[in-house]
């Protein structure tokens, strides 16, 4: 549709953000992309760049241009009035996604640290569904088509479709990685600091009408009031049932899961590191949050 609206969800690796643009999209006059990212879109112009944290300076009229206009092609295609967008990557780059797309809306979504690092290190070691890659390639620019295909398969172990490296998800700068830390474990904990850190900075210079905030314990303890107070926000007309219907399989069974998990590697990256982060989003003291 030509006067869709972008709906863009930011939240780091494995914070809920899956299930709650699921969630939105049940509702009437919601759809999003028939794959679970488009990282590769979104890199359009900048396959080549070292990481996710791609700098707006990169972003020239050409690049945005065929971002904007894949958007508008998938709201036509989807005949949908709001078009939910998530790719985790975009937590490091929240300001080039912001340039391309300036009126967007912006939903961020934030999950405990314990929790989001132990859900990333059994997401890390899960095989690779073929029809997952196979929906993500529809929207791999062609030019790179064979550079992210041969990059997929050299990410594999040996050992039937494992990940072999400590690295899984959005791509960190090399000068963010915590010094002495290299495990998994640190190296997810370092990806939850920089992807809520980098799109609090970015949500917090907008105007509120464009931004809503959430947390996944919210969501899973509360899902009805959650998703009409967003949808409430950016002034969507939403009967209640549907609201009801659309958040029917939320449970909060894996709220707190990683408390007693944590390892020493991690705690440390997020005492170091992500104190603040953490205060600011109610992740420290007691509270069973």
């Amino acid at each position: 549709m030509a006067n869709h609206q972008n709906l863009i969800i930011l939240g780091a690796p494995r914070s809920g953000t899956n299930i709650f643009r699921d969630v939105l999209c049940r509702l009437p006059g919601f759809a999003t992309w028939p794959c679970d990212e488009i990282n590769q879109l979104w890199r359009i112009g900048n396959a080549r760049y070292p990481d996710d944290a791609i700098p707006v300076s990169r972003l020239n009229s050409t690049v945005r241009r065929r971002i904007r206009s894949a958007f508008r092609r998938q709201a036509a295609v989807r005949g949908c009035d709001v078009l939910v967008e998530k790719t985790c990557a975009n937590c490091l780059r929240p300001n080039y996604v912001r340039a391309c797309f300036p009126d967007a809306k912006f939903i961020q979504i934030v999950r405990h640290p314990f929790d989001t690092v132990l859900s990333t290190l059994e997401r890390r070691m899960a095989r690779r569904d073929l029809r997952y890659l196979l929906k993500k390639a529809r929207f791999v620019p062609l030019e790179e088509l064979p550079r992210t295909t041969v990059r997929s398969l050299l990410s594999r172990s040996a050992r039937g479709g494992m990940r072999a490296n400590c690295q899984w998800g959005p791509v960190l700068p090399r000068d963010v990685l915590p010094t002495g830390h290299t495990t998994p474990s640190a190296y997810a904990a370092m990806q939850w600091t920089e992807c809520v850190k980098r799109t609090d900075d970015m949500l917090d210079s907008l105007p509120s009408e464009q931004v809503c905030r959430i947390r996944y314990e919210d969501l899973a303890r509360c899902p009805e009031e959650v998703l009409a107070c967003v949808v409430s926000h950016f002034d969507h007309e939403v009967a209640r049932e549907h609201v009801e219907s659309a958040v029917v399989e939320i449970h909060d069974r894996s709220v707190g899961r990683g408390r007693e998990s944590v390892d020493s590697d991690a705690f440390t990256v997020l005492t170091q590191y992500a104190t603040e982060i953490m205060c600011r989003h109610g992740y420290v003291g007691d509270a069973d949050d």
